[in-house]
């Protein structure tokens, strides 16, 4: 396990089939499996995640029963709802690892692009599979990039997750004011850095320049690991907010280990969540505890547990 109240430890999806996920997911990440079994209502899981570091797991998560539907079915980049994406480095090179994407099954929502965000300049694209795990590579090219030195591999363990919201104010009150976390950055442009019009999210290149986006990262501790982004484009499109719940497909959870759950509920409450609990859990394979569950008003689920 990691330090507590350092951010969300795994990213959990529910997927079709768990396995065959977890085969495709490992074989273009090098990920390993961790953990396997059977939660408490029946459902299979699988624990992956980079084999030298102790956080950034994708857990993926399988219902018995027939398969259904995704949570943010036949949606675009813009539109809100939800967690949208998990966001992984290209550790040596973003080419080798796009493709070993597309081999896995993903496909871009649009070309590898090259951006500048804030004072960092990267090359980013972004991959959905049928399942509707939406993930982002990164690879950075400006400043050099420091914290993975001697960390092996084509991609590092989640660092980020991003969720497209209607609302950047609101979003905005609920991580950095109501749960008190620190800004990592915050940046308010457009969707393209230029009139060519280029961007990952897929936006038309002759509109891209002209739409406003503000972009927020927030952390506990103030870092980029286990980082919440929120992203609001100023284009209106669908609302995928209801359907964001088990055991529709896709990003379901972020898990955060916490030191005070009360606190976490509370304050969570006070930024426009809905929150149950607390209930005893288990966090295979970590052990038992007790967890809150916090449901934002666009419908990304946060989870705090405590062992």
């Amino acid at each position: 396990m990691i330090a507590l109240d350092n951010g969300f430890d795994e990213a959990v999806g529910i997927v079709a089939d768990a396995r065959a996920s977890a085969v495709r997911l490992c074989a273009a990440t090098g990920f390993v499996e961790r953990y396997s079994g059977t939660t408490s209502d029946g459902a299979f899981e699988i624990l992956i995640g980079h084999p030298e570091a102790a956080r950034g797991a994708i857990r993926l998560v399988q219902f018995a029963g027939p398969v259904a539907e995704r949570m943010r079915d036949g949606a675009q980049a813009w539109d809100t709802g939800g967690i949208f994406d998990i966001n992984v480095r290209a550790l040596a090179g973003i080419g080798p690892l796009h493709t070993a994407f597309g081999a896995a099954g993903f496909v871009a929502h649009a070309p590898v692009t090259e951006w500048d965000f804030g004072p960092v300049s990267v090359r980013e694209v972004v991959e959905s599979d049928a399942d509707g795990l939406c993930i982002a590579l990164m690879e950075r090219l400006r400043p050099a990039l420091t914290g993975y030195e001697g960390l092996g591999g084509p991609a590092s363990w989640v660092f980020n997750s991003t969720q497209i919201v209607p609302d950047f104010d609101v979003a905005r009150a609920l991580y950095r004011d109501a749960l008190g976390w620190q800004v990592v950055q915050e940046t308010q442009g457009f969707a393209a850095i230029d009139e060519s019009g280029a961007n990952c999210m897929g936006l038309p290149l002759s509109l891209a320049p002209k739409i406003p986006m503000q972009i927020g990262i927030y952390h506990p501790q103030g870092r980029m690991e286990g980082s919440v982004e929120v992203i609001a484009f100023g284009v209106r499109g669908h609302d995928f907010s209801a359907t964001c719940v088990a055991p529709n497909r896709g990003w379901a959870a972020l898990r955060f280990p916490v030191s005070d759950l009360a606190g976490f509920a509370g304050k969570a409450r006070a930024g426009g969540c809905a929150v149950s609990g607390p209930e005893a859990f288990v966090w295979a394979p970590y052990g038992a505890g007790a967890r809150v569950v916090a449901v934002t008003a666009w419908g990304a689920r946060l989870e705090a547990v405590c062992l």
